[in-house]
């Protein structure tokens, strides 16, 4: 297959995205209200939520040299058979893959949020959620529209970029499109090895930063505040680290990353389930050495949105 039409097959997904209506999901005034009465305690289980699966990742690795969470996206990850393989390969008991759990970056935000819900006790916020987590689903399992359901339960929407300057130089040296298989707009492009080569969402540093600009919008997202979280190059704002919990987007809903105070607990959902880098925790500083979102050599998280929720 030519360059030219791998390009059109890649794009064409993006394309249908861009143009999708925004979710219908609607939450009622009462719903709001209900969840408003809650939302402190809410937060503060979310919060725990990811620091506790983060902890018990590094027991669990420390103990036998595998992850507890599997990446749920991971083609060599994707049965009790394969894990068990390397289960053996690094000399732990066979019982420990019937421990595991699949995640990703969205699924560990996901889990927690639940979590918080559910500590509430209250079966309308259960049944909120329910439909919230089901519509997001529904749509892709998508970080973008994760955000704007979070928006409607009162969370305000920022859009994040340390340099706005350096745009046009990160666009440029975003992956180029290479010759491989398309299987979803939210997966890209692979090698035959099932490596990621390129995602056609990535990229657009620049064009996303003028819309945000100009008409105020991150794709389908309505933006609250397109100060706070630009041109902070290496000193995140107090405003921001001051959260006890947060909601981060890059690549246009791609990867999520749910955090605490400025520090982001992300997990992966296409990492090797030996290597401890699966689940990463590190401050919110993109341009920093040790920052994140964490970079790998072709998942550069640069600009996006965070969701704070209601103080």
């Amino acid at each position: 297959m030519s360059f030219a039409v791998t390009l059109l097959i890649a794009l064409a997904p993006l394309t249908t995205f861009a143009q999708a209506k925004p979710t219908d999901l609607v939450v009622s005034p009462a719903e709001k209200a209900l969840y408003l009465q809650h939302n402190n305690a809410i937060v503060k289980t979310a919060s725990q939520c990811i620091e506790d699966t983060y902890k018990t990742h590094l027991d669990f690795f420390k103990k036998y040299k595998v992850s507890k969470y599997y990446g749920d996206r991971n083609p060599s990850l994707n049965t009790r058979e394969k894990r068990l393989q390397i289960v053996r390969q690094v000399g732990a008991p066979d019982s420990v893959v019937d421990q595991m759990e699949g995640i990703s970056c969205i699924g560990l935000t996901r889990k927690c949020l639940k979590q918080g819900i559910d500590a509430t006790q209250e079966p309308a916020l259960a049944a909120l959620w329910a439909r919230i987590d089901q519509n997001v689903i529904a749509n892709g399992t998508s970080g973008v529209v994760l955000t704007q359901h979070l928006q409607k339960l009162g969370w305000k929407v920022l859009y994040w970029n340390p340099r706005p300057d350096l745009n046009k130089a990160w666009d440029a040296e975003d992956p180029t499109l290479t010759k491989g298989k398309v299987v979803s707009w939210d997966s890209g492009v692979r090698n035959s090895a099932g490596e990621f080569i390129y995602n056609p969402a990535w990229g657009m540093h620049e064009m996303r930063y003028q819309t945000v600009m100009k008409k105020d919008l991150y794709y389908t997202v309505k933006i609250d505040d397109k100060k706070t979280l630009v041109d902070f190059d290496l000193n995140p704002p107090q405003e921001f680290t001051s959260s006890p919990f947060f909601v981060g987007v890059a690549h246009a809903g791609y990867h999520v990353f749910p955090g605490t105070y400025g520090q982001v607990i992300e997990a992966h959902s296409m990492r090797r389930l030996d290597s401890i880098d699966n689940l990463e925790a590190g401050p919110f500083n993109p341009l920093a050495e040790g920052g994140a979102p964490m970079w790998t050599k072709i998942e550069k998280y640069r600009s996006g949105t965070v969701a704070l929720p209601p103080r």
